[in-house]
C-alpha cells in the first residue's frame, strides 16, 4: 500500500491538524488556501486510513491525530478556545480573576450586545459562571486549572498574541 502522506497537500492538511488538534474544515481550508472539495477528499482519505479522527462537536466536525489521545474535557475546552472572541474572553477571566460585563467589553472591544452572546455560550458550556453583587454580575472561570493546562500545552496552536502574553505573565508568576 502506497504511504498516505506522500502527496504534499496531505502530509500539508495531517500536520495541520496535529498543530492544531480541534481543528474544524473551515478553519482549515482558510489556513490551507484549498477548495471545499479538495479539503473534504484528503480529510476523508486521511480518516480512512487511521491517520485522524473526525469528531462532532455541536456545529461543527473537529479533527484530531488519531495518535494523539485526548480527554473528553479537554476537547471540549479545545473547541470552545478554538473561537477567537471566546478564547480572549476566557483569557481576560484569567488575568482578572472576575470581571463584570462593562470591564470584559472595554477590554475586549466587542460591544455588550455581542458580548452577552459570547458570555452566555462559556456559561452554558461550563467555563466560566457568575456571581451578583448588587444589580451586576460578576463572571470568572470555573476550572481555571484545566483551561490553563490547555492553553499552556496548546500554545502553539493559538497564534495570538494574547495567548503568548498570557502565559508570559503565567509563568512568570510562578
Amino acid at each position: 500500500m502506497p504511504d498516505p502522506l506522500e502527496l504534499e497537500v496531505r502530509k500539508n492538511i495531517y500536520d495541520t491538524i496535529c498543530r492544531y488538534p480541534g481543528i474544524h474544515m473551515r478553519e482549515l481550508q482558510r489556513m490551507m488556501g484549498l477548495a471545499t472539495g479538495s479539503i473534504d477528499y484528503h480529510l476523508h482519505f486521511l480518516h480512512k486510513n487511521g491517520l485522524i479522527r473526525a469528531e462532532k462537536s455541536r456545529r461543527f466536525t473537529r479533527y484530531y491525530n488519531a495518535m494523539e489521545a485526548f480527554s473528553e474535557a479537554e476537547k471540549h475546552v479545545l473547541s470552545i478556545l478554538r473561537q477567537e472572541k471566546l478564547r480572549h474572553i476566557v483569557l481576560l477571566l484569567l488575568q482578572k480573576k472576575h470581571a463584570n460585563a462593562t470591564n470584559i467589553s472595554e477590554a475586549t472591544g466587542l460591544q455588550p450586545s455581542n458580548l452577552s452572546g459570547h458570555l452566555k455560550t462559556l456559561e452554558n458550556n461550563g467555563i466560566i459562571q457568575y456571581s451578583k453583587k448588587g444589580r451586576f454580575r460578576f463572571y470568572e472561570v470555573k476550572d481555571k486549572d484545566m483551561i490553563i493546562k490547555c492553553i499552556v500545552v496548546h500554545k502553539k496552536s493559538f497564534l495570538d498574541q494574547m495567548v503568548d502574553n498570557f502565559i508570559d505573565a503565567w509563568v512568570g508568576e510562578e
